[in-house]
């Protein structure tokens, strides 16, 4: 745990030594190399009867996993007893968070209404809604993280998440660079230009760090939101991708995801297809034309707007 300090978020790392005490009295008792696959299989079954979600109970396999990984560079075991494992999924009712992105044309609104209220400061918004970062990479980032060669683009490689120091690893564990889109380059560029490279990027009104809380009062989020936490922008970067035909290897690049399994879990269903497109030409000229009342060709229909 204490080799974990700094390589994940500092909010991680103490819910991770709370979970340490579902480790026992099951497994606390036994030597690290003595574990096996049925222990560990057997104590994931037990949480889940215990009433804990099935991401409660993957998040207890995902820490034991790391630290069989730890223990086997250690020499203190030959194996992983929980590859071979899964959290199974039960009957806890907690709800998961899901994925409620805005439309391109439901951004442009928000941000028109939120700079009313602060014009500089709503410009975050448009921002994360095009670059998909996280909030704390978007306060993270430098003049210095600027680039346009070979294109357009930010280097995500810090984070700083709210009422923390900043981290020089991002939640993903590696640096990534993002590209940026016609409509933020001249907006990047003002903010950037003529500052000491090491200046951050993004700051208050005051020239101080962003604070997510801070921010949203001062734009007034929850009156322009449509209901959207600040994470449905980043959200909403990637569904805009994908509905346009960007593949998944590059969205799970471009977002930072270690897995592109993990891009498809979250955004499987927001993916669209030619053949989804055909089909629904098809049907609409069946039952009598397209919902708008409008004549559509086969894979003309779009699920997103275009960059």
């Amino acid at each position: 745990m204490d080799g974990r300090a700094g390589l994940v978020a500092s909010s991680t790392l103490k819910a991770d030594r709370g979970r340490l005490a579902y480790l026992s009295p099951r497994l606390g008792n036994l030597p690290v190399s003595a574990v096996r696959t049925s222990d560990v299989q057997g104590l994931l079954d037990d949480l889940t009867r215990r009433g804990l979600s099935q991401a409660s109970v993957a998040r207890v396999r995902a820490l034991l996993s790391s630290f069989y990984s730890w223990a086997k560079r250690e020499g203190m075991t030959s194996t992983n007893p929980v590859s071979d494992t899964k959290a199974r999924a039960g009957d806890a009712t907690k709800p998961r968070a899901e994925v409620y992105p805005f439309s391109i044309e439901e951004l442009r609104e928000v941000v028109a209404e939120l700079q009313q209220r602060s014009p500089e400061q709503a410009e975050l918004a448009l921002v994360l809604g095009l670059t998909g970062l996280r909030w704390g990479e978007l306060a993270a980032l430098r003049v210095r993280d600027v680039a346009t060669v070979p294109h357009p683009s930010l280097h995500v490689t810090r984070s700083a998440p709210d009422g923390h120091e900043v981290r020089t690893r991002t939640k993903g564990g590696r640096g990534r660079t993002v590209p940026l889109v016609a409509e933020l380059v001249p907006l990047i560029a003002e903010r950037a230009a003529g500052r000491d490279p090491d200046a951050p990027l993004f700051t208050t009104p005051e020239g101080n760090r962003l604070n997510n809380s801070n921010w949203r009062r001062l734009v007034g989020w929850s009156r322009s939101c449509r209901g959207r936490r600040v994470h449905d922008l980043r959200h909403t970067a990637a569904t805009l991708w994908l509905s346009n035909g960007i593949d998944v290897k590059t969205v799970q690049t471009w977002l930072g995801h270690e897995s592109a399994q993990l891009t498809l879990n979250l955004y499987s269903h927001w993916m669209g297809s030619h053949a989804d497109a055909a089909a629904l030409a098809r049907l609409n000229a069946l039952l009598g034309g397209t919902p708008g009342g409008r004549d559509e060709k086969p894979g003309s229909g779009a699920r997103g707007s275009s960059l």
